[in-house]
């Protein structure tokens, strides 16, 4: 006789549940528990595992971070040009037509007015003219005498200490995962360069900014590069993707910015195609530091702030299988036999054996959808034959035998959502609906 055994139902699941994991260290404790370190910890995490369909190798681990409001302050006025009025009053003296002659005049008067007035144009030609006539190390070592001594009109603490802790973090955090950090800034290198490796830990060959003619030439029988009051090339809005690739030879697959000079470099990185990461640091801590983005003139921030976000779903999909034993007693009709199969049984024995089973989950930031399916099929042919003398002289045989045949599908789908999240542990809502059959 066969035998078919069969479960039908239907659950429908409301549950909540509590997904904690342990790490030894937060790489980012002065980060708020929100989307934005759960998208950078998931986005290191998936690059830098291998196995993961997201994996990067290392050599391609290129991170990108714009310098003046991502890095280090740029209110109320970038810090190079800071740098550049205190130039142009120390080198007054040696030009007493700057007197008369705008841009110059507006600064030596302190004529804020007078210097707006002299738009782009004026700010270019402060920059141009207090940053050239030297060679680049004469040059870099000015800019660190001047931060050694200069100070922001609001905190009174030198500008090179006016970093962003969260950022070093974020720097460090990913250097430690095998990432390459590069600063791809609109501010100068050169001027960069002088104080980013001890700040950042950015070497100078790692800085992209913009730059003003620079000429070889021989002074006194020895080879010297010298800076012109010329400018070269601006690594700013449509520029700094041209700029890093220049640099590189590499697109990032992470891009740091705060502003809408930043919004072509994070399109061009993050518009790849595969696993990317961009962010936008937006500044609204008025009491601590500065609240500021479109009406700002310094670090404008209007169209990257509403620049649609690249989909951040991640997949994964875990096949797997259940090593399954089969014990008990089945009774058909008054008669009973013991069913006792370790795993290996059924494979030897089983007329038929097939499993699928397997779970997906895809997720986006605090949001996560899931399926897990197992469906198997297993057929087992059982039988005991016995002898037994009936009565004196005369013998019978007797027998039973069992096929069974069992198959059972279980298909659950759901979705979760983090509600609060406080270091690695995270608390969920999650809510689907089971089949059984």
């Amino acid at each position: 006789m066969r035998i078919r055994l069969s479960w039908l139902g239907t659950m429908a699941l409301l549950a909540i549940w509590i997904s904690v994991a342990f790490a030894q260290t937060d790489p980012l404790p002065s980060w708020n528990d929100g989307p934005a370190k759960q998208a950078i910890v998931a986005f290191v995490t998936d690059v830098t595992r291998e196995g993961s369909p997201d994996f990067v190798p290392p050599p391609e681990r290129i991170a990108t971070f714009d310098n003046d409001g991502t890095l280090w302050i740029e209110q109320p006025i970038y810090v190079q040009f800071a740098y550049a009025l205190d130039r142009v009053k120390a080198l007054a003296p040696q030009h007493p037509e700057w007197k008369d002659t705008q841009p110059f005049k507006a600064v030596l008067d302190a004529d804020m007015t007078a210097l707006a007035a002299t738009g782009e144009k004026g700010a270019v030609e402060i920059v141009a003219t207090t940053h050239a006539g030297m060679t680049p190390e004469e040059f870099r070592q000015g800019v660190k005498e001047w931060l050694a001594t200069a100070r922001h009109p609001r905190f009174g603490r030198r500008y090179d200490e006016l970093v962003y802790q969260p950022m070093l973090e974020v720097l460090a955090y990913l250097r430690a995962n095998g990432f390459k950090t590069y600063i791809a800034s609109g501010g100068g290198a050169e001027f960069i360069r002088a104080f980013a490796e001890e700040r950042y830990g950015i070497p100078p060959e790692q800085i992209i900014g913009s730059r003003i003619v620079t000429k070889y030439e021989r002074r006194d029988g020895r080879p010297t590069l010298f800076r012109l009051p010329q400018v070269d090339f601006v690594d700013d809005g449509p520029g700094k993707p041209v700029g890093i690739n220049q640099a590189i030879g590499r697109r990032p697959i992470a891009a740091f910015g705060n502003s809408d000079g930043d919004l072509e470099m994070l399109q061009w990185t993050t518009e790849a195609g595969k696993r990317r990461l961009g962010l936008v640091v937006h500044h609204t801590d008025a009491e601590r530091e500065y609240a500021y983005d479109r009406q700002s003139k310094v670090g404008h921030l209007d169209k990257a702030l509403e620049a649609p976000a690249v989909p951040g779903w991640t997949y994964h999909v875990t096949p797997y299988g259940w090593l399954t034993a089969l014990t008990g007693t089945q009774t058909v009709r008054g008669r009973s036999v013991k069913v006792d199969a370790s795993f290996i049984d059924i494979v030897e024995k089983s007329d038929s054996l097939v499993a699928l089973m397997g779970n997906i989950e895809a997720r986006n930031g605090p949001f996560a959808l899931y399926g897990d399916q197992v469906w198997s099929k297993v057929g087992v042919e059982g039988g005991n034959v016995r002898t037994r003398t009936l009565a004196p002289g005369v013998t019978g045989t007797l027998g039973t035998s069992l096929n069974l045949d069992i198959e059972m599908a279980i298909i659950e789908v759901g979705a979760a959502y983090e509600v609060v999240r406080s270091g690695s542990l995270a608390f969920n809502i999650l809510a689907g609906a089971r089949y059984w059959h």
